[in-house]
Protein backbone atom coordinates (compact mmCIF):
# COMPACT_ATOMS: atom_id res chain seq x y z
CA UNK A 1 0.00 0.00 0.00
CA UNK A 2 1.59 3.30 -0.77
CA UNK A 3 1.16 5.58 2.31
CA UNK A 4 -0.14 8.65 1.45
CA UNK A 5 0.25 9.96 5.01
CA UNK A 6 4.29 9.86 4.88
CA UNK A 7 4.65 11.51 1.67
CA UNK A 8 3.71 12.16 -1.50
CA UNK A 9 5.50 13.35 -4.56
CA UNK A 10 4.72 16.39 -6.32
CA UNK A 11 6.32 17.73 -9.08
CA UNK A 12 4.55 20.60 -11.76
CA UNK A 13 5.89 21.93 -14.88
CA UNK A 14 6.02 25.46 -13.48
CA UNK A 15 9.00 24.28 -11.43
CA UNK A 16 10.69 22.62 -14.23
CA UNK A 17 10.63 25.45 -16.31
CA UNK A 18 11.75 27.54 -13.46
CA UNK A 19 14.49 25.10 -12.85
CA UNK A 20 15.52 25.01 -16.28
CA UNK A 21 15.55 28.96 -16.62
CA UNK A 22 17.90 29.37 -13.69
CA UNK A 23 19.88 27.12 -12.12
CA UNK A 24 19.72 24.51 -15.20
CA UNK A 25 20.68 27.33 -17.52
CA UNK A 26 23.66 27.85 -14.58
CA UNK A 27 25.01 24.44 -14.38
CA UNK A 28 24.70 23.63 -18.37
CA UNK A 29 26.82 26.03 -18.83
CA UNK A 30 29.52 26.00 -16.34
CA UNK A 31 29.79 22.26 -17.36
CA UNK A 32 29.96 23.48 -21.07
CA UNK A 33 27.59 20.59 -22.09
CA UNK A 34 26.93 19.20 -25.30
CA UNK A 35 24.10 17.13 -26.43
CA UNK A 36 22.80 14.82 -28.81
CA UNK A 37 19.65 13.24 -29.29
CA UNK A 38 17.88 15.47 -27.52
CA UNK A 39 15.39 16.66 -29.94
CA UNK A 40 14.34 12.54 -29.94
CA UNK A 41 14.08 12.92 -25.98
CA UNK A 42 12.31 16.13 -25.58
CA UNK A 43 9.92 14.96 -28.35
CA UNK A 44 8.88 11.36 -26.38
CA UNK A 45 5.48 10.94 -24.84
CA UNK A 46 5.45 10.51 -21.58
CA UNK A 47 5.05 7.13 -19.51
CA UNK A 48 8.40 6.40 -19.51
CA UNK A 49 11.52 5.71 -17.27
CA UNK A 50 14.69 7.48 -17.45
CA UNK A 51 17.99 6.17 -16.70
CA UNK A 52 22.21 6.87 -16.96
CA UNK A 53 25.44 6.06 -15.68
CA UNK A 54 25.75 7.96 -12.45
CA UNK A 55 29.09 9.68 -12.71
CA UNK A 56 28.55 12.72 -10.30
CA UNK A 57 26.23 13.63 -7.51
CA UNK A 58 25.12 16.57 -9.92
CA UNK A 59 23.67 14.08 -12.91
CA UNK A 60 19.84 14.95 -12.03
CA UNK A 61 20.04 18.30 -12.12
CA UNK A 62 21.78 18.58 -15.30
CA UNK A 63 19.27 15.82 -16.48
CA UNK A 64 16.33 18.01 -15.32
CA UNK A 65 18.19 20.82 -17.42
CA UNK A 66 17.76 19.81 -20.90
CA UNK A 67 14.50 17.51 -20.37
CA UNK A 68 11.17 19.49 -19.95
CA UNK A 69 9.04 17.48 -18.69
CA UNK A 70 8.72 16.90 -14.69
CA UNK A 71 11.58 13.44 -13.49
CA UNK A 72 10.25 11.96 -10.20
CA UNK A 73 13.97 10.84 -9.47
CA UNK A 74 14.55 7.96 -7.13
CA UNK A 75 16.89 9.45 -4.81
CA UNK A 76 18.59 8.73 -1.75
CA UNK A 77 16.00 9.41 1.78
CA UNK A 78 19.16 10.69 3.64
CA UNK A 79 18.70 13.55 1.32
CA UNK A 80 15.32 14.43 3.25
CA UNK A 81 15.28 14.16 7.16
CA UNK A 82 15.14 17.65 7.43
CA UNK A 83 11.98 19.42 7.25
CA UNK A 84 13.07 21.71 4.48
CA UNK A 85 14.83 18.71 2.53
CA UNK A 86 12.15 16.80 2.95
CA UNK A 87 9.28 19.76 1.61
CA UNK A 88 11.87 20.69 -1.25
CA UNK A 89 12.88 17.02 -2.36
CA UNK A 90 9.37 15.52 -1.95
CA UNK A 91 6.82 18.32 -2.66
CA UNK A 92 8.70 20.56 -4.86
CA UNK A 93 11.02 18.56 -6.81
CA UNK A 94 8.63 15.09 -6.69
CA UNK A 95 11.65 13.07 -5.37
CA UNK A 96 10.93 9.71 -4.64
CA UNK A 97 12.66 8.09 -1.51
CA UNK A 98 14.59 4.99 -1.62
CA UNK A 99 16.34 3.49 1.70
CA UNK A 100 19.85 3.13 0.52
CA UNK A 101 21.32 -0.20 0.29
CA UNK A 102 18.12 -1.68 1.44
CA UNK A 103 15.14 -2.90 -0.68
CA UNK A 104 11.70 -0.97 0.12
CA UNK A 105 8.25 -2.12 -1.67
CA UNK A 106 7.31 1.14 -1.09
CA UNK A 107 9.69 2.91 -3.31
CA UNK A 108 8.62 0.51 -6.13
CA UNK A 109 4.59 1.38 -5.40
CA UNK A 110 5.85 4.92 -6.25
CA UNK A 111 7.37 4.19 -8.79
CA UNK A 112 4.35 2.05 -10.28
CA UNK A 113 2.10 4.61 -9.31
CA UNK A 114 3.78 7.57 -11.73
CA UNK A 115 4.18 5.22 -14.82
CA UNK A 116 0.59 3.45 -14.53
CA UNK A 117 -1.55 5.57 -13.06
CA UNK A 118 0.25 9.43 -13.65
CA UNK A 119 1.64 8.75 -16.79
CA UNK A 120 4.74 10.27 -15.89
CA UNK A 121 9.12 9.94 -16.00
CA UNK A 122 10.73 8.44 -13.36
CA UNK A 123 14.56 9.24 -13.21
CA UNK A 124 16.69 6.54 -11.50
CA UNK A 125 20.51 5.55 -11.60
CA UNK A 126 20.62 1.73 -11.82
CA UNK A 127 24.28 1.70 -10.24
CA UNK A 128 22.38 3.18 -7.02
CA UNK A 129 25.19 5.25 -6.01
CA UNK A 130 27.43 7.91 -7.93
CA UNK A 131 31.29 7.05 -9.16
CA UNK A 132 33.58 7.45 -6.84
CA UNK A 133 36.89 6.29 -9.48
CA UNK A 134 35.04 7.74 -12.75
CA UNK A 135 33.97 4.05 -13.86
CA UNK A 136 30.69 2.83 -14.08
CA UNK A 137 29.31 -0.43 -11.33
CA UNK A 138 27.33 -3.15 -12.26
CA UNK A 139 23.62 -2.43 -11.60
CA UNK A 140 21.55 -3.34 -8.82
CA UNK A 141 19.55 -6.46 -9.55
CA UNK A 142 16.24 -5.13 -9.23
CA UNK A 143 16.49 -2.23 -11.97
CA UNK A 144 16.24 -5.16 -14.35
CA UNK A 145 12.93 -6.60 -12.98
CA UNK A 146 11.33 -3.33 -12.71
CA UNK A 147 12.16 -2.18 -15.91
CA UNK A 148 10.28 -5.61 -17.29
CA UNK A 149 7.43 -5.04 -14.84
CA UNK A 150 6.20 -1.80 -15.74
CA UNK A 151 6.88 -2.01 -19.30
CA UNK A 152 7.29 1.53 -20.86
CA UNK A 153 9.93 2.97 -22.91
CA UNK A 154 13.70 3.26 -21.15
CA UNK A 155 15.54 6.21 -22.19
CA UNK A 156 19.38 5.99 -21.79
CA UNK A 157 21.58 9.48 -20.65
CA UNK A 158 24.76 8.71 -20.99
CA UNK A 159 27.02 11.19 -19.84
CA UNK A 160 30.90 11.51 -20.17
CA UNK A 161 33.08 14.23 -19.03
CA UNK A 162 30.78 15.14 -15.83
CA UNK A 163 33.10 13.17 -13.30
CA UNK A 164 36.07 14.41 -14.34
CA UNK A 165 34.68 18.09 -14.11
CA UNK A 166 33.19 17.21 -11.12
CA UNK A 167 34.89 14.36 -9.27
CA UNK A 168 32.49 13.02 -6.44
CA UNK A 169 35.26 13.32 -3.71
CA UNK A 170 35.82 17.01 -5.42
CA UNK A 171 34.27 19.94 -3.47
CA UNK A 172 35.48 22.41 -6.82
CA UNK A 173 34.09 22.54 -10.35
CA UNK A 174 36.69 22.03 -12.86
CA UNK A 175 37.04 23.74 -16.59
CA UNK A 176 36.53 20.80 -19.61
CA UNK A 177 33.89 19.40 -21.35
CA UNK A 178 30.78 17.27 -20.96
CA UNK A 179 28.99 15.12 -23.63
CA UNK A 180 25.49 13.86 -23.12
CA UNK A 181 23.95 11.17 -25.31
CA UNK A 182 19.82 10.44 -24.97
CA UNK A 183 18.69 7.44 -27.32
CA UNK A 184 15.99 4.91 -26.58
CA UNK A 185 17.63 1.77 -25.03
CA UNK A 186 14.57 -0.34 -24.70
CA UNK A 187 11.02 0.17 -26.48
CA UNK A 188 7.71 -2.33 -25.28
CA UNK A 189 8.82 -4.96 -27.45
CA UNK A 190 12.06 -5.15 -26.12
CA UNK A 191 11.14 -5.41 -23.24
CA UNK A 192 8.24 -8.19 -23.52
CA UNK A 193 10.62 -10.51 -25.05
CA UNK A 194 13.92 -10.08 -23.44
CA UNK A 195 14.37 -12.10 -19.77
CA UNK A 196 14.93 -9.95 -16.73
CA UNK A 197 18.34 -11.74 -17.37
CA UNK A 198 18.89 -10.29 -20.86
CA UNK A 199 17.83 -6.78 -19.55
CA UNK A 200 19.97 -6.38 -16.84
CA UNK A 201 23.04 -7.65 -19.33
CA UNK A 202 22.31 -5.08 -21.94
CA UNK A 203 21.35 -2.30 -19.36
CA UNK A 204 25.36 -2.83 -17.66
CA UNK A 205 26.57 -2.81 -21.44
CA UNK A 206 24.34 0.66 -22.00
CA UNK A 207 25.77 2.66 -19.03
CA UNK A 208 29.12 1.41 -18.51
CA UNK A 209 31.73 3.88 -19.05
CA UNK A 210 35.19 4.90 -17.95
CA UNK A 211 35.15 8.25 -17.60
CA UNK A 212 39.09 8.98 -17.07
CA UNK A 213 40.23 6.92 -19.95
CA UNK A 214 37.51 8.30 -22.42
CA UNK A 215 39.10 12.35 -21.09
CA UNK A 216 42.49 10.85 -21.49
CA UNK A 217 42.34 9.48 -25.22
CA UNK A 218 40.20 12.46 -26.38
CA UNK A 219 42.96 15.02 -25.05
CA UNK A 220 40.68 16.65 -22.69
CA UNK A 221 41.69 18.58 -20.00
CA UNK A 222 39.66 20.05 -16.74
CA UNK A 223 41.45 22.70 -14.71
CA UNK A 224 40.20 24.48 -11.78
CA UNK A 225 42.23 25.12 -8.54
CA UNK A 226 43.09 22.11 -5.91
CA UNK A 227 42.44 19.84 -8.23
CA UNK A 228 43.98 16.99 -5.60
CA UNK A 229 42.23 18.18 -2.80
CA UNK A 230 40.22 16.08 -0.51
CA UNK A 231 41.21 13.02 -2.85
CA UNK A 232 41.28 11.00 0.50
CA UNK A 233 37.39 11.21 0.59
CA UNK A 234 37.63 8.19 -1.71
CA UNK A 235 41.45 6.73 -1.70
CA UNK A 236 42.54 5.33 1.59
CA UNK A 237 45.39 3.15 1.13
CA UNK A 238 48.73 4.69 0.21
CA UNK A 239 49.99 2.19 -3.72
CA UNK A 240 53.99 2.60 -2.38
CA UNK A 241 53.92 1.25 1.49
CA UNK A 242 50.54 0.10 1.49
CA UNK A 243 49.80 2.09 4.77
CA UNK A 244 45.81 2.79 5.46
CA UNK A 245 44.86 6.12 5.87
CA UNK A 246 48.23 7.84 5.62
CA UNK A 247 47.47 10.43 2.73
CA UNK A 248 46.67 13.45 2.71
CA UNK A 249 46.27 15.90 -0.37
CA UNK A 250 46.99 19.73 -1.28
CA UNK A 251 46.62 21.91 -4.54
CA UNK A 252 47.37 19.33 -7.08
CA UNK A 253 49.42 17.11 -5.18
CA UNK A 254 48.71 13.65 -2.95
CA UNK A 255 51.66 12.31 -0.27
CA UNK A 256 52.00 9.86 1.81
CA UNK A 257 52.84 10.87 5.53
CA UNK A 258 53.88 7.08 6.34
CA UNK A 259 56.68 6.81 3.33
CA UNK A 260 57.01 9.73 1.95
CA UNK A 261 55.66 9.21 -1.57
CA UNK A 262 54.15 11.65 -3.70
CA UNK A 263 52.19 12.21 -6.62
CA UNK A 264 50.73 14.67 -8.86
CA UNK A 265 47.37 14.73 -10.37
CA UNK A 266 46.96 16.15 -13.90
CA UNK A 267 44.53 17.71 -15.69
CA UNK A 268 43.74 14.39 -17.71
CA UNK A 269 42.91 12.85 -14.22
CA UNK A 270 46.49 10.64 -14.50
CA UNK A 271 48.87 10.30 -11.56
CA UNK A 272 53.14 10.38 -11.55
CA UNK A 273 55.02 7.47 -11.08
CA UNK A 274 55.65 5.98 -8.05
CA UNK A 275 51.33 6.03 -8.07
CA UNK A 276 48.96 4.18 -10.27
CA UNK A 277 48.88 5.88 -13.98
CA UNK A 278 44.42 6.58 -12.98
CA UNK A 279 41.86 6.48 -10.71
CA UNK A 280 40.29 3.01 -11.50
CA UNK A 281 43.49 1.68 -11.25
CA UNK A 282 44.36 2.86 -7.86
CA UNK A 283 41.18 2.23 -6.80
CA UNK A 284 40.78 -1.48 -7.51
CA UNK A 285 44.12 -1.99 -5.94
CA UNK A 286 43.18 -0.09 -2.70
CA UNK A 287 40.02 -2.36 -2.86
CA UNK A 288 41.71 -5.92 -3.35
CA UNK A 289 45.03 -5.08 -0.88
CA UNK A 290 42.33 -3.85 1.83
CA UNK A 291 40.40 -7.39 1.41
CA UNK A 292 44.34 -8.83 2.14
CA UNK A 293 44.77 -7.38 4.56
CA UNK A 294 41.32 -7.75 6.47
CA UNK A 295 41.60 -11.82 5.88
CA UNK A 296 45.20 -12.25 6.88
CA UNK A 297 45.49 -9.52 10.09
CA UNK A 298 41.96 -7.64 10.76
CA UNK A 299 39.71 -11.01 11.14
CA UNK A 300 42.20 -13.05 13.39
CA UNK A 301 42.33 -9.61 15.66
CA UNK A 302 38.73 -8.16 15.53
CA UNK A 303 39.71 -5.91 18.25
CA UNK A 304 42.48 -4.15 16.03
CA UNK A 305 41.47 -1.36 14.79
CA UNK A 306 41.23 -0.84 10.86
CA UNK A 307 40.21 3.05 10.69
CA UNK A 308 39.59 5.61 13.21
CA UNK A 309 38.72 8.91 13.03
CA UNK A 310 37.71 11.83 16.05
CA UNK A 311 35.89 14.34 15.93
CA UNK A 312 33.02 12.55 14.68
CA UNK A 313 28.94 13.50 15.47
CA UNK A 314 27.07 10.34 15.15
CA UNK A 315 23.16 10.79 14.84
CA UNK A 316 20.03 8.08 14.84
CA UNK A 317 17.21 8.21 13.21
CA UNK A 318 14.27 6.58 10.73
CA UNK A 319 13.54 6.33 7.21
CA UNK A 320 12.77 10.52 6.84
CA UNK A 321 12.44 11.58 10.14
CA UNK A 322 14.55 14.22 11.07
CA UNK A 323 17.59 12.15 12.93
CA UNK A 324 18.35 13.02 16.86
CA UNK A 325 21.96 13.49 17.82
CA UNK A 326 24.02 10.84 19.92
CA UNK A 327 26.66 12.55 20.55
CA UNK A 328 30.27 13.63 19.24
CA UNK A 329 33.56 11.88 19.57
CA UNK A 330 35.64 8.82 18.20
CA UNK A 331 34.78 6.79 15.51
CA UNK A 332 36.54 2.92 15.33
CA UNK A 333 35.83 0.18 13.29
CA UNK A 334 37.26 -3.27 13.78
CA UNK A 335 36.57 -6.65 12.49
CA UNK A 336 34.22 -6.70 15.10
CA UNK A 337 32.30 -4.00 14.26
CA UNK A 338 31.81 -0.05 14.89
CA UNK A 339 32.50 2.00 18.38
CA UNK A 340 31.55 5.19 19.15
CA UNK A 341 33.35 6.85 22.32
CA UNK A 342 31.19 9.99 22.42
CA UNK A 343 33.18 12.60 24.63
CA UNK A 344 30.54 12.88 26.94
CA UNK A 345 27.75 9.85 27.48
CA UNK A 346 28.33 6.06 27.48
CA UNK A 347 29.83 4.52 24.41
CA UNK A 348 28.07 2.85 21.68
CA UNK A 349 28.94 -0.67 19.84
CA UNK A 350 27.55 -1.96 16.78
CA UNK A 351 28.24 -5.44 16.45
CA UNK A 352 29.86 -6.13 12.89
CA UNK A 353 26.70 -8.84 12.07
CA UNK A 354 23.81 -6.46 12.81
CA UNK A 355 25.33 -3.63 10.33
CA UNK A 356 23.61 -3.40 6.92
CA UNK A 357 22.97 -1.05 3.83
CA UNK A 358 26.62 0.88 4.93
CA UNK A 359 26.66 3.77 2.31
CA UNK A 360 27.65 7.14 1.87
CA UNK A 361 25.33 10.26 1.49
CA UNK A 362 26.87 12.99 -0.67
CA UNK A 363 30.54 13.47 0.30
CA UNK A 364 31.41 12.07 3.48
CA UNK A 365 28.36 11.27 5.46
CA UNK A 366 28.72 7.72 6.46
CA UNK A 367 25.27 5.64 7.32
CA UNK A 368 24.83 1.98 7.80
CA UNK A 369 21.38 0.49 9.35
CA UNK A 370 21.24 -1.48 12.10
CA UNK A 371 17.30 -3.56 12.00
CA UNK A 372 15.08 -0.02 10.58
CA UNK A 373 17.17 2.32 12.36
CA UNK A 374 19.71 4.66 10.14
CA UNK A 375 22.90 6.11 11.88
CA UNK A 376 24.57 9.42 10.35
CA UNK A 377 28.29 9.70 11.20
CA UNK A 378 29.51 13.35 10.05
CA UNK A 379 32.82 14.07 9.55
CA UNK A 380 34.28 17.54 11.40
CA UNK A 381 36.94 17.75 8.38
CA UNK A 382 35.71 17.55 5.25
CA UNK A 383 38.57 15.93 3.94
CA UNK A 384 38.01 12.52 6.31
CA UNK A 385 36.41 9.85 4.62
CA UNK A 386 33.77 8.01 5.24
CA UNK A 387 33.63 5.75 2.36
CA UNK A 388 36.48 3.74 3.63
CA UNK A 389 34.34 2.63 6.62
CA UNK A 390 31.75 1.28 3.66
CA UNK A 391 34.19 -0.09 1.29
CA UNK A 392 35.55 -2.18 4.83
CA UNK A 393 32.13 -3.28 6.02
CA UNK A 394 31.35 -4.80 2.51
CA UNK A 395 34.27 -6.60 2.29
CA UNK A 396 34.08 -8.09 5.64
CA UNK A 397 31.08 -8.92 4.76
CA UNK A 398 32.36 -11.21 1.78
CA UNK A 399 34.68 -12.46 4.05
CA UNK A 400 31.95 -13.59 6.89
CA UNK A 401 29.86 -14.94 3.99
CA UNK A 402 32.94 -17.64 3.00
CA UNK A 403 33.07 -18.54 6.60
Amino acid sequence: MISARRYSPTNTRLFTWLVRKTYGLWIVRSYKVETTGLDFACSLEPPYIVVGNHTTNLDPFLCNALLPRPIHWVASDGNMRSPIMRFLLIKVAGAIPKSKAIPDIETVNWIVEFIRRRKGVVGLYPEGQASWNGTSIPSLGSTAKLLKLLKVPVVLVLSKGSYMTKPRWAYTLRTGKVKIAFSLLFDLAALKSLSVGEISKKLDAAIFHDDPAWALAEGIKYRGPGMAECLELAFYACPVCGALQTLESSGSTVACTACGARTEYAEDGSFSLPFPSSLPAWDAWQEAHLAKLLAERFVPSPNLPIFTDSGVILLEGRRIDTMRRLGSGKLTLSAAGLEFSPLLGRKLVFDIKDIEGPGILKWNFFEFYVGKTVYKAKFRDRSSSGRKYSVALELLAKLRGQG
